[in-house]
């Protein structure tokens, strides 16, 4: 994806990370507070801490709290925490664990 933020696979990134309008991807670890516009959690990729979006998909680990418009867990994903999101889609596979409800 050009113009956005990569956390590539291998990369270990901790601390805390504000996105601005491009979207963040993330294939490698994250671990800490992330904000952004959109952000993708590949399948490789896993994620520890805060995640604030407008737009995430959730394809790897997840594990954490997530407060987003638009939430999209893939077959692929693991969710472990609280999700708030007011637009969600779980394809079939997906382990989601934790509790899950609407943005307030």
């Amino acid at each position: 994806m050009d113009g956005s933020t990569n956390i590539i696979q291998g990369m270990v990134v901790e601390g805390k990370l504000d996105g601005g309008e491009a979207p963040v991807v993330i294939s490698g670890n994250f671990s800490g507070e992330l904000n952004a516009v959109e952000v993708f959690l590949e399948e490789m990729g896993v994620f520890k801490g805060t995640l604030n979006a407008d737009r995430v998909e959730l394809a790897g680990d997840f594990n954490g709290t997530l407060t987003t418009e638009e939430l999209s867990v893939g077959s692929t994903a693991k969710v472990d925490g609280e999700l708030r999101a007011n637009s969600l889609a779980i394809e079939l596979g997906a382990e989601v664990i934790g509790s899950v409800g609407r943005k307030s």
